[in-house]
């Protein structure tokens, strides 16, 4: 294939995600999840994999959910939202260990929309098992990154209520 046909299909599987992730966060996700797969035909991206794989956790296919994080990293293992899904998900089946450890490799990769998703993830899980200060030290990591993010300082306050 030509690199001006390339080209062409990489823009417009884009353009499918784009639309894909519009649709999805109006609800719609059988039409979501067409556009990702669309996409997916003209051109492979990890945030097409990622986003199809979000889809399918909305609807409780969280076996289907990793395995498309999973591919999602081996296309692009600078794509910093599949780690952490992938690690959202190992948390919803009770695999706590192991989520960890992908949220710390979240925490690592270059590309990423929503930095301080790992941080929050992990400052919950901090929470969850009582440990404050380490969860106020993924708050603080989390608050650098997206000052301003309504759900960082709701648990920053928490913590300190916690810790106070």
């Amino acid at each position: 294939m030509d690199p001006y046909t390339t080209d062409l299909r990489e823009r417009e599987a884009r353009h499918l995600v784009k639309r894909g992730l519009n649709r999805q966060l109006s609800g719609d996700l059988d039409a979501a999840a067409r556009l990702y797969e669309d996409s997916l035909e003209l051109h492979e991206s990890a945030e097409a994999w990622c986003y199809l794989g979000w889809c399918h956790s909305f609807r409780g296919s969280l076996a289907k959910a990793v395995a498309h994080c999973r591919r999602a990293i081996a296309l692009d293992p600078d794509f910093g939202n599949a780690y952490n899904d992938l690690g959202a998900y190992l948390v919803e089946v009770g695999r706590v260990a192991e989520a960890k450890r992908w949220f710390e490799r979240a925490k690592q990769a270059s590309r990423y929309e929503t930095p301080q998703f790992p941080y929050l993830n992990l400052a919950r899980l901090h929470i969850s098992a009582r440990c404050w200060t380490d969860a106020l030290i993924e708050l603080q990591a989390a608050r650098l990154l997206a000052p301003g993010d309504e759900r960082v300082d709701q648990l920053v306050a928490y913590v300190g209520h916690k810790l106070g």
